[in-house]
């Protein structure tokens, strides 16, 4: 009798016939339970989506750890470059912070749909390429990271542009489509990690490249410490 009577008040506050299971469970208005059925398929459809997000981050991840690994084994035989593994962390900074964005375009519709999620797997893919192009599959007996860093540092730079053009391009799109950015969030969060990279490209300084690598992580860390999956 106490379930029937607050059914009826919350039906009249909320407009709605509540659903009653029985007087032993909770009251739940017809209205919410929609909305609740909802956001489920929702959640299931993106949890699809990201898995082969997630499969594509956690190669590119291996590669690095494994690279990494295969140097630190060889420590006595290899010069160690702090910019070439500048660049490497970079690489994994990158695979985390687009993990965390995902989570912003869940609601999203048009990630569920083929032809624009091929775009999505392309960022992801030139993603890989980027953690697969920041240290030397197979370090030689000799393996020297700054001579590594002089010759692959075109290819690396100009992955991450096309990376930053496929982010940018999303991030245009969902403005449009009701992800309201701000200001702040608009220049640490697109400008500068598209302008930096395209400057990298086309300088061989490497005092430029440290301040670039170093404004890259402290702008895109302030931007991104806001951040959270909940």
């Amino acid at each position: 009798m106490a379930a029937a009577r607050y059914s009826n008040r919350l039906a009249d506050s909320a407009g709605t016939a509540p659903c009653i299971i029985d007087e032993n469970q909770w009251v739940v208005p017809a209205a919410l339970r929609e909305r609740l059925v909802d956001l489920t398929e929702h959640a299931r459809a993106f949890e699809y989506v990201l898995g082969v997000n997630t499969v594509i981050i956690g190669l590119a991840v291996t590669d690095v750890a494994t690279s990494f690994h295969r140097l630190a084994r060889r420590r006595d035989k290899v010069r160690w470059d702090p910019l070439t593994v500048l660049a490497a962390l970079y690489a994994i900074w990158m695979c985390v912070s687009i993990w965390f964005t995902q989570w912003k375009i869940r609601d999203v519709a048009e990630t569920r749909q083929f032809f624009f999620y091929l775009t999505m797997f392309a960022e992801f893919f030139l993603l890989y390429l980027i953690a697969a192009a920041s240290l030397p599959d197979e370090p030689e007996d000799d393996c020297d990271l700054r001579a590594y860093y002089k010759t692959n540092q075109r290819y690396f730079w100009s992955l991450v542009v096309l990376f930053e053009l496929f982010y940018v391009g999303h991030g245009v799109y969902f403005y449009t489509h009701g992800i309201g950015y701000d200001v702040s969030h608009i220049l640490m969060g697109f400008v500068v990690p598209l302008v930096v990279p395209v400057v990298l490209l086309f300088t061989r300084s490497r005092t430029t490249h440290y301040l670039g690598l170093a404004a890259l992580f402290i702008v895109t860390g302030i931007d991104r410490a806001s951040f959270t999956i909940n």
